[in-house]
């Protein structure tokens, strides 16, 4: 299958090989780097799966964990060889996907193969785990000590009660402590089959080379086997009432959040993403840096520069989440609240900034295009059906304000959490 959208940009081609490895490549022949990423549909809310009729529950924490430990190999440390070889590489796991990337010369496909390689080849040994298991306590403490990411957690959790969504992405120090070789290989086996795997590249290359050298590769040529069936977690009615505490922040804080109830299971793909771009687009221009509500915060003192409005989707999930600092968190979560529940209406009443704000978003994505990492990293395999930037970009470009009503208006969004975090600078002393 092959896309284009632009015809400024290359052909984008994605095959799929006789194993069922999804390769897409990305031609982009004025730069001198190519980036590959390796990704797999497996992330820390795919804890608990069905093999064979039976509900599988492992440890939270584990698929950050198979990251971490992956580069490991019997003889070496892949992380070191491609350092060695002249690549940066780096890999990240979130909710619903793991990701290993490298960039490296135009000349230069040796790290290439060492992606395909390790990927592949999984290690797993008691006491590597075993030291991994304290790196990765270490890390949980640090983002523990992060006030911010703290108070992230917690609204999805008010969220998404009993959900992995309102873990850590690497756990807890209890879970990551259950972790032991046999389940990592078990995890290895369940997800990181040929077909559950993207295989991405971006750059200068020759794309017949470049497919024959993937197909070549033992990504490209590992037998599949019986692939797990992921769940997803029923979703549970979320706590309307505020939760208010005291943590150690210099000014009140107020974490405010909204699920859009999405039926991800019928909607076309394309759609979803053109949702998560409508969702983006609609925060943007309600809560933006120079929307009036923004504006009007800001010179009355309500709000300050730590003012932030995200809307988030993966696979199964979409969520919007509002956070500011405030002296005055009541007021704050009152006029969120109602924004948020009103949002049609809301949005209906700027549709004069509709071009502005859209640009500015386009104007971003554009952008990207020069970064190929961005290019390589954005892409999410199905979740989106293999749409990549330029398919992101070319929906932004198609979307009108009636498109966008039309769209929010079709939205079931559940009620708001809200969580005030009222300053105790005494915790400081």
């Amino acid at each position: 299958m092959a896309n284009k959208t632009h015809d400024f940009l290359p052909v984008e081609h994605h095959i799929t090989l006789d194993n069922g490895l999804h390769v897409h490549l990305l031609p982009r022949p004025e730069f001198h780097q190519i980036v590959g990423v390796v990704g797999v549909d497996y992330g820390a809310r795919d804890s608990s799966f069905m093999q064979n009729d039976k509900k599988v529950t492992q440890p939270a924490g584990i698929a950050h964990f198979v990251e971490h430990r992956l580069f490991a190999q019997p003889d070496h440390d892949a992380f070191a060889r491609l350092s060695d070889l002249g690549a940066m590489a780096n890999a990240f796991t979130t909710q619903t996907r793991t990701s290993y990337y490298v960039a490296t010369a135009v000349d230069n496909w040796a790290p290439l193969q060492e992606l395909l390689t390790f990927t592949q080849e999984p290690y797993f040994d008691l006491p590597s785990v075993q030291r991994e298991q304290e790196i990765i306590t270490q890390e949980i403490d640090m983002y523990e000590d992060d006030i911010n990411s703290r108070v992230y957690r917690m609204i999805l959790a008010r969220l998404y009660p009993g959900d992995p969504l309102g873990l850590d992405i690497a756990g807890t120090a209890e879970s990551v402590h259950q972790i032991t070789p046999e389940q990592l290989n078990f995890a290895f086996a369940a997800f990181y089959q040929p077909q559950n795997m993207d295989v991405v590249v971006t750059g200068a290359f020759d794309e017949q080379k470049m497919l024959a050298f993937i197909k070549q590769s033992p990504a490209g040529q590992r037998k599949s086997e019986q692939l797990v069936t992921k769940i997803t977690p029923t979703l549970q009615p979320i706590n309307t009432d505020t939760l208010e505490l005291e943590l150690p922040v210099a000014r009140n804080k107020v974490v405010l959040g909204q699920r859009w109830e999405l039926d991800f299971d019928t909607m076309n793909r394309r759609d979803i993403l053109k949702t998560a771009i409508v969702g983006s687009l609609a925060i943007d221009l309600v809560f933006g840096d120079f929307s009036p509500v923004y504006m009007t915060w800001y010179n009355d003192g309500l709000i300050d520069d730590n003012f932030s409005a995200e809307f988030d989707t993966e696979r199964q999930f979409a969520y919007i989440t509002v956070v500011a600092d405030t002296a005055e968190p009541t007021e704050v979560v009152d006029q969120v609240s109602y924004i948020l529940a009103n949002l049609v209406d809301e949005v209906t009443k700027l549709q004069a900034y509709f071009e502005l704000v859209k640009n500015g978003m386009l104007s971003r994505l554009i952008n990207k295009l020069n970064e190929l990492e961005e290019i390589a990293i954005r892409f999410e395999g199905q979740t989106f059906d293999d749409a990549t930037l330029q398919v992101e970009i070319a929906t932004l470009q198609a979307l009108t304000f009636t498109d966008m009503l039309a769209v929010l208006k079709t939205i079931p969004a559940s009620d708001i959490a809200s969580i005030i975090i009222r300053s105790d600078m005494t915790e400081l002393c």
